[in-house]
């Protein structure tokens, strides 16, 4: 994995880093991470320290990269600058790469040309051939030249592709401040640091035939496989962009209250399938039935409903101290005690940690005067004087409210209603257990507040 820290972490850079570290696993390989922090303009130290804790969130984690180290690092590209420094002087040794003087004017020129003409454009390889007069005044870049042909791999989610090299023009591959670019950086540092498998999202599929090329201009060995993932769109089938998407930064589930379990399992499950109708699961099934013959081609699209759904089940696998913990950034004004004994009725109502606060909010804030007709008023009537000599636990209440109920023929949504309404005026978890956190008095009080 080798994400830009020029920015935080995308949900697509989230879900290649669980791609990867799945197959690792299951096959018992080494997953490496790498920092492609070659953009001086856009790179900042605290991107790369939210790309760490962003998959350390996850729960996940890498064999090899920085802050871990390994036997073929350095592990940020920025620190193995010599290595493409020498690699750049074997190519134009070879008359494998040359340099380009053209200003960016220039440059510009061309493309209107070509657009002018309709026609993709490609570099028209005059430094190659005829150099500027004052060339040796001017900064230069250093292009690849892509040998004719074709240019064939098998992809492992794709089949077999292939690009005719003339369509790929000679890219720059390193820039006039003598960094190296994306497409050069990578395939050197694949080969030197033994990758063997590659996988990354499709807009980098047109990449792979330049990166192909190179290695074997280097003669360095191919990477064995490549598999390019599908993107992640929108309900609005526009790829996420963390312009239009807010559900494109990983940081923003964890504000929201998703548990790291239930986005490891929902990121699995954006553009791969099982092939069994199970959906809810651990990382330790995830890495033992991964299979990358099972992602698809066509794009994934990201379902609310579905991560709100597989957050309740993985929040209902908890211990209630489990919860009790994880929901304690959420409930900041409530005792340690009332978000203990609050968790087991939480569970039952909570699609993210988030929304614990409105559901226990009665328990701050009394409720306007209900407006209740003459049969719910009886209703409530009854309830706060059964409720009187009862023990003030969920389990006593709710025998107690299930005995009035069977009794009257109340149905449960026609006697807890009006409960409801005295008692918090909204949402609450189950009654018992809205109940039973307010203190005896205030529960009872409010129900009769509720009948004047």
């Amino acid at each position: 994995m080798a994400p830009s820290p020029t920015g935080y972490v995308h949900l697509g850079s989230a879900r290649t880093f669980l791609f990867n570290l799945l197959f690792a696993r299951h096959f018992g390989g080494t997953f490496v991470l790498r920092i492609d922090d070659t953009d001086l303009r856009r790179s900042e130290p605290e991107y790369e320290q939210a790309i760490y804790e962003g998959f350390r969130w996850l729960g996940l984690d890498w064999d090899e990269g920085p802050a871990r180290g390994g036997r073929l690092g350095p592990y940020r590209q920025s620190e193995r600058l010599d290595l493409y420094r020498r690699a750049a002087a074997q190519l134009l040794e070879a008359g494998a790469a040359y340099r380009c003087y053209c200003t960016p004017e220039e440059l510009e020129a061309e493309r209107a040309e070509a657009r002018r003409q309709e026609r993709p454009y490609r570099y028209s390889r005059r430094c190659l051939t005829n150099k500027p007069a004052d060339w040796q005044t001017r900064d230069f870049t250093i292009r690849f030249k892509i040998p004719e042909g074709e240019t064939v791999f098998t992809d492992l989610i794709r089949g077999e592709m292939r690009f005719g090299n003339e369509v790929l023009g000679d890219p720059v591959i390193v820039k006039a401040n003598g960094w190296p670019t994306y497409n050069f950086a990578s395939p050197v540092d694949d080969a030197l640091m033994e990758i063997t498998h590659v996988f990354r999202g499709e807009e980098h599929l047109s990449n792979t035939p330049i990166q192909l090329l190179l290695v074997e201009a280097l003669g360095y060995p191919r990477v064995e496989a490549y598999a390019h993932l599908p993107v992640i769109v929108g309900k609005d089938h526009k790829k996420l962009s963390k312009r239009l998407h807010p559900e494109a930064r990983l940081t923003y589930f964890r504000e929201r209250g998703y548990l790291p379990e239930a986005m490891v399992n929902y990121l699995a499950l954006l553009g791969w399938n099982p092939g069994t109708e199970q959906e809810v699961f651990t990382l330790d099934e995830l890495v033992r039935i991964f299979d990358i013959a099972r992602v698809q081609k066509a794009s994934a699209m990201f379902d609310w409903d579905k991560l709100d759904w597989l957050n309740g089940q993985h929040i209902r696998a908890l211990s209630d101290e489990e919860l009790a913990c994880r929901l304690r950034p959420f409930l900041p004004n409530l005792p340690d005690a009332t978000v203990l004994a609050a968790a087991p009725a939480l569970k039952e109502r909570l699609p993210r940690l988030d929304k614990a606060a409105e559901l226990l909010r009665y328990l701050s804030e009394e409720p306007p005067s209900p407006q209740l007709d003459d049969e719910q008023r009886e209703m409530v009537r009854a309830a706060a004087e059964r409720l009187q000599d009862v023990d003030w636990t969920p389990t006593a209440i709710e025998s107690a409210l299930d005995e009035m109920r069977e009794l009257n023929g109340w149905s449960r949504g026609k006697f807890f209603n009006p409960l409801r309404a005295a008692i918090a005026g909204r949402d609450t978890p189950p009654i018992h257990h809205t109940l039973a956190l307010l203190p005896k008095e205030e529960a009872l009080a409010r129900m009769r507040r509720a009948l004047r």
